[in-house]
């Protein structure tokens, strides 16, 4: 159950989500692992999928994590949801919930594909990263807003171990992370404002649900 938990910290710690209907693909590499991720939200909805192994589903009420080889789903309403990514949050920053360090502007700048980046650095309790951050990026302030919101409706656990997207002044193109102990990197490689359908946001048929167990010190998953 920890090691979900502290996964489910990681992935999302490195979506991006936005408030009107936005298509959003990234190269994610992990401990050397590429995949592409591809995010599609719509309104306050996110569906995050991770190379073709796993999405997650991510709304008010809770999550659905759908994996796709096995068939199988797990749910978890937000109270859930907040629980496991405290578990997370607690194992990554033994020191407690404190405000996360503000990301700090190197005055280097670098080309990250067609924008024009500046490079920030940041440490904080969960690790420490390089920013590539592209300020004349469409949008970007209303990407961030809404990745900000997400973040909060999941619990104050996420506060602390970050930086907020709001934190930046851009778009962040790439980014380049030690994180509970894992090298993750972030490559932007397209973001389009377009419709999706909601159909996105539900389950597939024929997928076996998995109950989730009881979680340490706690009652059952409803």
């Amino acid at each position: 159950m920890k090691l979900f938990a502290r996964s489910l910290l990681v992935l999302l710690l490195t979506a991006t989500c936005a408030s009107a209907d936005w298509v959003i693909v990234q190269k994610t590499t992990t401990e050397g692992q590429d995949k592409e991720t591809v995010t599609k939200i719509k309104g306050e909805q996110a569906r995050v999928d991770v190379g073709a192994e796993m999405s997650v589903i991510a709304g008010a009420e809770g999550m659905v994590v759908l994996m796709h080889t096995q068939k199988m789903l797990m749910k978890m309403d937000l109270a859930t949801m907040r629980t496991a990514l405290e578990m997370a949050a607690k194992a990554a920053a033994p020191l407690g919930n404190q405000p996360a360090a503000k990301p700090v502007a190197t005055g280097q700048k670098e080309k990250v594909g067609e924008w024009e980046a500046e490079i920030y650095t940041w440490e904080g309790q969960m690790g420490k990263g390089r920013f590539w951050v592209a300020k004349d990026f469409p949008k970007f302030a209303e990407i961030n807003a809404i990745n900000d919101k997400l973040g909060k409706t999941m619990g104050n656990a996420m506060a602390g171990l970050a930086p907020q997207a709001a934190d930046f002044n851009g778009m962040v193109v790439k980014s380049e992370m030690t994180m509970m102990g894992k090298n993750v990197s972030t490559l932007l490689v397209s973001a389009k404002e377009q419709e999706v359908d909601a159909k996105e946001f539900t389950a597939p048929a024929g997928y076996n649900e998995m109950k989730m167990p009881m979680l340490p010190g706690g009652a059952p998953p409803k």
